[in-house]
């Protein structure tokens, strides 16, 4: 069975908790087979990735999910399809460009942190390469001094050290990124519509768990940014 594990921070939890694991539990994914790392201490992307993977078996693979994500109808199917290698489930426009679906070279492969399959040994040598390579080179400071810039770490290890892998990006992508709809990017500075998928085909998806929260909010009497916040109190 495919495993799963989901990056949250405290702010995301409640959508993670309501909606997110429900939506994959409905498809028939075991709750077992899904961990979720909360970053409590608030270290960031980029440290909270590398201490997850860290725990990581050394066997076997595992689905990373942000907790900024709507899966599509089909994902526990295409998820257990293609349970093997690396799979880049998620692609936007603004940071791949024109790069293409299909199977691809390292240097080809998505951004692709909000849905992405890793090796678990993959995993746990990048844990290690950023540690020797970027975060102990002074000249590298600024890329991790901030928390952020996981993705692009893992794509240079990738790039580096496994160049010649075959990396399969996924089209259709197997989520889609709604942080507009849940309090936006938790990135100072990102617009949040920008990143969204551009390979995905089931925005009536997204037209329902809007329309699901806006059902909230009304049971609620209050706007959306008031029933987010109330949430993230919980």
């Amino acid at each position: 069975m495919s495993k799963y594990l989901i990056h949250t921070i405290p702010e995301r939890r409640w959508y993670v908790d309501k909606y997110l694991v429900p939506s994959m539990i409905a498809q028939g994914i075991a709750e077992n087979n899904v961990t979720i790392y909360e970053d409590r201490r608030k270290r960031g992307n980029l440290k909270s990735f590398l201490i997850s993977c860290g725990r990581l078996p050394v066997d076997g693979g595992t689905w990373h999910l942000q907790d900024d994500v709507l899966i599509c109808s089909d994902f526990k199917e295409r998820t257990e399809k293609y349970d093997s290698g690396l799979v880049c489930g998620f692609s936007s426009y603004i940071f791949d460009g024109e790069l293409q679906p299909g199977e691809v070279h390292p240097d080809k492969m998505w951004y692709s942190f909000p849905c992405i399959r890793i090796p678990n040994n993959i995993a746990h040598e990048c844990v290690d390469w950023i540690q020797t390579h970027i975060i102990a080179n002074p000249n590298y400071r600024e890329w991790w001094e901030n928390g952020t810039n996981d993705d692009w770490m893992f794509k240079e290890f990738m790039k580096y050290v496994y160049s010649s892998i075959i990396v399969l990006n996924l089209s259709p992508n197997l989520v889609q990124h709604i942080d507009w709809l849940i309090g936006g990017s938790s990135i100072c500075g990102r617009d949040s519509k920008s990143v969204i998928s551009q390979y995905w085909n089931e925005d009536y998806l997204v037209k329902e768990f809007e329309h699901e929260l806006n059902e909230q909010c009304s049971r609620w009497k209050v706007n959306r940014s008031s029933y987010i916040k109330a949430m993230q109190r919980r």
